[in-house]
């Protein structure tokens, strides 16, 4: 009897033994089984927050790209504006070049043909009867005007006349004793050149000129007989003087005005 319980109580241990490695194996498994689980969530939490933090930030950036273009936009938007504003402007400097035009246009609207003719319509002369006419745009007084002088006869003719309205501002003409067309001088002497071949030698030094805008006078110098006159031709005048015993040129000289 004493041998068997032993015996028996020696299983018992044995068996006790077993189940307590048999439950130290079940709960090294359960606790692998655990973690490995854990780490496997814990990796696809992190997945998804990277993928959810990249998300973000590619939103960070759609949002930073539309700002960017929204930038752009108001930027193009001001430079249309720019573009308006510099269009504008360009319209008003040419507002302002036509407005300058039209005023030098009525500050001139008299041409220098119709200044001519009036001159000699109230001197009562035709174009074959003078010589030596000059017609000048001047400045008087703030306003333009034209300036005409022409000889007719021995008289010489000074105008002032209005060139916005064509009116004779002023007018007066002298005698000149010296002007003679016969082309003799006050002693009464003929000079071997004649006054036809002086004008014709002056007016050959001025390719474009013609008789009309010539004007000569024999004169007396120490004794010595001359031909001194002047041409005013497109805005140039040309003063000469001539020997009236030889034809030889003696003295030339020229002025733009």
């Amino acid at each position: 009897m004493k041998v068997s319980d032993g015996y028996t109580q020696d299983k018992k241990c044995m068996e006790g033994v077993y189940l307590m490695r048999k439950k130290y194996f079940a709960f090294i498994m359960a606790a692998a089984i655990s973690a490995a689980l854990l780490t496997a969530c814990g990796g696809t939490g992190t997945d998804q927050n990277a993928g959810n933090g990249g998300k973000t930030q590619n939103g960070a950036a759609q949002d930073s790209g539309s700002g960017s273009t929204a930038q752009n936009a108001a930027g193009q938007e001001s430079g249309n504006g720019g573009t308006a504003q510099n269009a504008a402007g360009q319209e008003s400097g040419n507002g302002g070049t036509a407005q300058n035009a039209a005023g030098q246009d009525s500050a001139s609207s008299v041409s220098e043909e119709q200044a001519r003719s009036t001159a000699l319509a109230d001197a009562g002369v035709t174009e074959e009867e003078i010589t030596g006419i000059r017609v000048k745009k001047d400045h008087e007084d703030g306003r333009q005007v034209y300036d005409v002088e022409f000889y007719s006869g021995n008289k010489e003719y000074d105008y002032e006349i209005d060139a916005s309205t064509g009116s004779i501002l002023s007018s007066d003409f002298d005698i000149d004793d010296d002007f003679k067309q016969d082309g003799e001088n006050a002693s009464g002497l003929t000079p071997a050149v004649s006054r036809e071949d002086a004008s014709a030698a002056a007016l050959a030094k001025v390719p474009g000129a013609e008789e009309k805008d010539l004007r000569i006078k024999l004169d007396d110098d120490d004794g010595k007989l001359v031909y001194e006159g002047d041409i005013y031709y497109n805005g140039t005048e040309y003063e000469f003087e001539i020997d009236a015993a030889t034809g030889d040129l003696l003295e030339w000289s020229q002025e733009r005005h």
